[in-house]
């Protein structure tokens, strides 16, 4: 049988979809959970420790008929999935519904929960039995994702709960259960045991305890009247310290207090649902970026991490700091024991941009050197103000080509060097260096003149490369988007290569691809991972961001939109998992490629959407906000993403104008208004997002996102002072045709006031009940 998924956000929403063939891969922080589309676990990573610390687990359903013991067939499922959820649902023996899911269980251990409802639709009642078959080691069954699991544990049934200490130094421990208590718990350490109880839906002695690689079987009975309903909860909880509070979270399941897993920190919607969507599993994604990245990698996701995270994006520098070789380099990723360029250029502009958005003097004093140590290297190597690197390593961002194409000075690293060279100037100047400042600045600026002059063809397009023989090759590629990204350059320059990508020979059904299809020589589709001719994610995600500069914002909110459908809807028919951004696509074979995602791009869509869609821009005197208007999105909320402080940005579009309502102390609005807090508003009407802002006055911002009108209720909390002084207060709807408020009632004052707001399909209002 196979199984339907369909990506959803965190308020998942039922739908069929095609059958998928990869797993769904759920991440919160550290962990990842990996979940078959029939509901299996395959297992739970750990990918601070870097192995699984949960492996193969399932439910398998049996009838009791007539002293039968009859085992049910794969229910056909149809699968929802939220970064943190899997929910699957189907039936068993024709009059069964069954739903369950599969989450994250959080508290101060980590794991997951297996949630079980059965109902008997049917005419007559019956008796059904569940048997949930786990292997905590993850050594004994099925295939973990990570490369090892545990040596073995001392397993000790309670009844309720077998617990578990590892057997090893790592002072971890486990607690297999389930609510209601099973009716019997049964241990080996032998997998033919295990296939002879599922096979016979039928458990042995009950065990008490054992030590090795210990496998779980738990049995379940329900007998079921006509309608009635019963429910089963599984719980899988690792603790990487301490048995004792392993012990006090199954604890808290079982006295109901343990709490739903929701994302927390940084959030975006948007009027387009995909993107809302696309979002989230971004967000998810860059949880793991530190763990799962190379050097290379991780450099080019710390912008998108610094928005989502600022004490994760603080980790994956200090990672870095470590990793510095001698001469002030980064490792090349191909090889570590050569310096890399672009994984040192690339690093130098993502931390100096880090320190730049947080304005934070002690801070950057503190990262000076290292930022100092990182630019010392690229002006070594650009004593002629020009990039050769070494041509036995693959350079640039194609390096599944191999070493050699392209070769010699390659604009995209000149750029990102000229780029990083840049950022340091800023960093140095805000740490009072001056003389460093201007050393840097001046390099900065050489090398991207050497560019100019060096490795633009006769048109003014950046080439591909100058080759050591001095040929200059002027393909046409996703590297001219690729290498113009890096750096603001020569305008004309950009707008080539924005313009170039978007011609029909680029054009797949997700954007462009990394080499047209005109180009007779070297086009392919497949060879080097689609590097000659398929679509990679993070590439096209480039050539976004750069449609934004340089003022072809409408292009860009397309290209965005593309790209989520790509994660949240096409992903599955391509044969991906749902939620992922792949990492490439072979467009004529209709295959994703990649089996965990890209971090990249998910880290680029998020930066997109800040920077390009919102219109974030960082420079020396501070953080503003300036959305552009001609953007194809109605309206977009980022909620809690790092800007040198929390802030909060809703931007709303119509009759050809932008405007931001924002929260934060020191941002600068150049179109809207500012504020000092915001809150999200929780809203019941799905599709439809409400943020609260106010410190002074107060604004209520609501944005549907479905493709269908809506009436929602939205509880808005008072927060303004005056209106604690007010019996009522009149409430205004801002006219973004006018950029003019009207007054269009009077709301009294009550600890919680409800408001109750129509929206159109993709439409939203701002709605201010306090100017004080």
């Amino acid at each position: 049988m196979g199984a339907a998924v369909e990506a959803l956000p965190p308020r998942a929403q039922p739908a069929r979809a095609p059958p998928i063939r990869r797993p769904i891969v759920l991440r919160m922080r550290e962990y990842r959970l990996v979940v078959d589309p029939d509901g299996t676990v395959r297992s739970c990573d750990s990918l601070a420790e870097r192995r699984a610390v949960f492996g193969f687990e399932r439910v398998t359903f049996y009838k009791l008929q007539a002293g039968v013991t009859v085992l049910a067939q794969r229910p056909d499922w149809a699968v929802r999935a939220s970064p943190r959820q899997a929910l699957l649902s189907g039936r068993v023996f024709e009059g069964v519904e069954v739903a369950q899911s599969v989450e994250f269980f959080v508290g101060a251990s980590a794991g997951y929960t297996r949630r079980i409802k059965l109902r008997n639709a049917g005419t007559s009642p019956l008796t059904l039995r569940l048997l949930d078959v786990s292997d905590p080691t993850a050594s004994q069954l099925g295939e973990p994702s990570a490369k090892w699991g545990a040596l073995g544990v001392n397993a000790f049934s309670r009844g309720s709960h077998v617990a578990m200490d590892e057997i090893s130094d790592l002072p971890s421990a486990r607690v297999v259960g389930s609510m209601p208590p099973p009716k019997k718990v049964f241990m080996t350490t032998e997998r033919a045991r295990v296939r002879d109880v599922v096979a016979a839906g039928d458990l042995g002695d009950p065990t008490a305890g054992m030590s090795g690689q210990v496998m779980v079987a738990a049995m379940h009975e329900f007998e079921l009247q006509p309608s009635e309903a019963r429910e089963v909860t599984y719980a899988s909880i690792y603790n990487p310290s301490k048995l004792e509070e392993a012990l006090s979270d199954f604890g808290r399941l079982q006295g109901g207090s343990a709490k739903a897993p929701r994302r927390d920190g940084a959030h975006i919607a948007a009027s387009s649902p995909a993107v809302t969507d696309a979002s989230a599993w971004a967000f998810a994604s860059l949880e793991g970026a530190r763990y799962e990245c190379g050097t290379l990698d991780l450099a080019e996701s710390l912008r998108g991490l610094t928005y989502a995270d600022k004490v994760a994006a603080a980790v994956a520098i200090d990672s870095m700091k470590k990793a510095v070789r001698k001469d002030g380099a980064l490792p090349h990723g191909a090889d570590p024991a050569a310096p890399g360029l672009l994984e040192t250029a690339v690093s130098l502009q993502a931390v100096a941009a880090y320190l730049l958005l947080s304005r934070d003097k002690k801070l950057s004093r503190t990262l000076y050197p290292f930022v100092k140590k990182l630019a010392s290297f690229l002006m070594a190597e650009s004593k002629d103000f020009s990039f050769r690197p070494a041509r036995d390593r693959p350079q640039g961002w194609r390096r599944a080509l191999g070493p050699g194409y392209p070769a010699g000075e390659i604009p995209e690293i000149s750029l990102a060097a000229s780029g990083g060279l840049e950022g340091a100037a800023q960093v140095a100047r805000q740490v009072s260096r001056s003389d460093d400042s201007g050393r840097f600045r001046e390099r900065a600026e050489m090398v991207a003149e050497t560019v100019r002059r060096r490795l633009l063809d006769e048109r003014g397009a950046l080439s591909l490369c100058l080759e050591p023989s001095g040929r200059l090759r002027t393909d046409e590629t996703a590297d001219m988007a690729v290498a113009a990204y890096r750096r603001a350059f020569r305008a004309s320059a950009e707008q080539a290569a924005a313009h170039r990508l978007l011609e029909k020979d680029f054009e797949t059904p997700y954007g462009p691809r990394t080499v047209p299809t005109s180009n007779r020589l070297y086009f392919n589709p497949s060879y080097g991972q689609g590097q000659l001719g398929g679509f990679w994610t993070r590439a096209a995600l480039a050539h976004a961001v750069l449609c934004y500069r340089v003022g072809m914002a409408g292009i860009g909110s397309l290209s965005l939109e593309r790209t989520a459908r790509l994660a949240v809807e096409e992903i599955v028919r391509l044969g991906g998992s749902p939620g992922t951004f792949p990492m490439w696509v072979d467009v004529e074979a209709k295959e994703a490629r990649g089996e965990w995602g890209d971090t990249v791009s998910a880290a680029r869509f998020i930066e997109g959407v800040i920077e390009g869609e919102v219109g974030v821009q960082c420079g020396p005197g501070g953080v503003s906000v300036n959305p552009p208007a001609s953007s194809g999105m109605k309206w977009v909320l980022v909620h809690d993403v790092w800007l040198g402080e929390t802030a909060t940005i809703f931007v709303g579009r119509g009759g050809g104008k932008a405007r931001a309502f924002a929260a934060g102390a020191r941002l600068e609005v150049a179109s809207g208004e500012r504020y000092l807090k915001a809150e999200l508003l929780e809203v019941l009407a799905r599709g439809v997002h409400a943020v609260s802002l106010h410190g002074p006055g107060q604004v209520v911002c609501v944005g549907n996102s479905s493709a269908s009108p809506v009436k929602a209720s939205v509880a808005l909390v008072p927060k303004a002072a005056e209106l604690a002084r007010r019996l009522t207060t009149p409430m205004e709807e801002y006219d973004p045709q006018s950029g003019t408020w009207t007054k269009v009632g009077t709301l009294r004052v009550l600890p919680t006031m409800p408001l109750e707001v129509a929206l159109g399909p993709g439409d939203w209002k701002a709605l201010r009940i306090s100017t004080t």
